[in-house]
């Protein structure tokens, strides 16, 4: 089957299956985009989408405890 055929056949069936198929899905699927390389690291080694939302975390975290530099102070630094 193709693609589409595949979305068509899954969207008329997602109806009628219980939630444990659901969440045996849901589980394969997130596991499935997990693994997925959706960035790299500064020194050029890919990055998982869970490594990405880490360090989305961590980034955040620095922000909210004011731990970061401006641009003006990181310019100052490169020169």
């Amino acid at each position: 089957m193709e693609a589409i055929e595949l979305r068509e056949k899954w969207k008329k069936s997602i109806k009628t299956v219980d939630v444990r198929f659901l969440q045996m899905v849901d589980a394969l699927y997130e596991g499935y985009f997990k693994n997925e390389v959706v960035a790299y690291h500064p020194d050029g080694t890919p990055m998982t989408r869970q490594e990405y939302k880490t360090a989305l975390d961590i980034a955040e975290s620095q922000i909210e405890k004011g731990d970061f530099m401006t641009a003006e102070e990181f310019e100052k630094e490169e020169n």
